[in-house]
């Protein structure tokens, strides 16, 4: 499995070193990170893990609820983002993030071209009403072609070929811009010598809900298939508090199992929690 565990010497070492420099500001922060030889152990681990596995779940880091730290951690692996999202469950869901409802196996931030290449998710709190609840899947693509390869070549080939139709106002909840955005691409493509993936099945159905236009038989046909195929190599995770998820946002798809609520006395909900950001590749 794709679990890399720290151990209680190191997890010491990263933990008093957050505890240290979170007086700092945000880019001496960044500047101790880059140099200090166990945040760059750890990140040297995970970067091999994800060359090879494309994801990776690491438990015990040793930092949790500490947006500098773990920004400047996500620094390591490529371009920032530009914001570390928190995201709690609600009822009122303005956006498919916070839905206590299950997320289906996507890309994040698939209607941008230049969508960014790794997500880091940190569990900040567990679901209220236990391990039942919102495990993490995640599929790596390539499992997905060298099956498609043997046993459906003309799947593979709409995969390939297929334009599917994105929409969406923004290209993610907190973007400033909310412009319409409509992209049409096919699933797969390849990048810099890589297979890479690229969909969402929400902004496809928000594509054919805003244009008052059914979805073609032959592209719901097409999806079907995919996402069944995909489910046969759907790894499935759950993430303790203060584990980190980071996958390849490129080669990878990821999900979430339906999550909980837990009412309290002051009418305020309790919920499963997380911190999200991500990279763009390096140049």
């Amino acid at each position: 499995m794709a679990i890399l565990s720290i151990s209680t010497p190191l997890r010491a070492h990263i933990s008093s070193i957050a505890h240290h420099i979170n007086v700092f500001v945000q880019s001496d922060i960044d500047s101790f990170i880059q140099q200090n030889k166990y945040f760059l152990l750890i990140y040297q681990s995970v970067e091999k893990i994800l060359d090879k596995n494309c994801f990776v779940v690491i438990k015990n880091i040793g930092f949790n609820r500490n947006r500098a730290i773990f920004e400047s951690f996500i620094k390591l692996f490529g371009r920032f983002y530009g914001v570390v999202e928190y995201t709690g469950i609600k009822v009122d869901c303005a956006y498919t993030g916070c839905s206590y409802n299950a997320l289906t196996l996507h890309n994040d931030d698939a209607v941008d071209l230049n969508n960014p290449k790794y997500t880091f998710i940190q569990v900040l709190s567990e679901d209220p009403n236990g391990t039942n609840f919102g495990w993490n899947g995640v599929v790596r693509i390539d499992d997905v072609f060298e099956y498609l390869t043997l046993h459906d070549k003309a799947l593979l080939d709409k995969l390939f070929n297929y334009h599917f139709p994105m929409l969406s106002y923004g290209v993610s909840a907190y973007s400033e811009s909310r412009e319409e955005i409509i992209l049409r691409e096919p699933i797969f493509t390849y990048h810099r010598g890589y297979l890479k993936v690229r969909f969402d099945l929400s902004r496809i159905k928000h594509f054919y809900f805003k244009k008052e236009i059914a979805m073609p038989d032959e592209e719901k046909l097409i999806l079907d298939k995919f996402l069944s195929v995909c489910q046969q190599f759907r790894k499935r995770y759950y993430l303790s508090c203060g584990d980190i998820l980071i996958v390849d946002n490129h080669r990878t798809l990821h999900d979430r199992e339906e999550t909980t609520l837990e009412l309290d006395e002051d009418g305020r909900f309790i919920s499963r929690e997380i911190l999200v950001s991500f990279a763009y590749e390096k140049n």
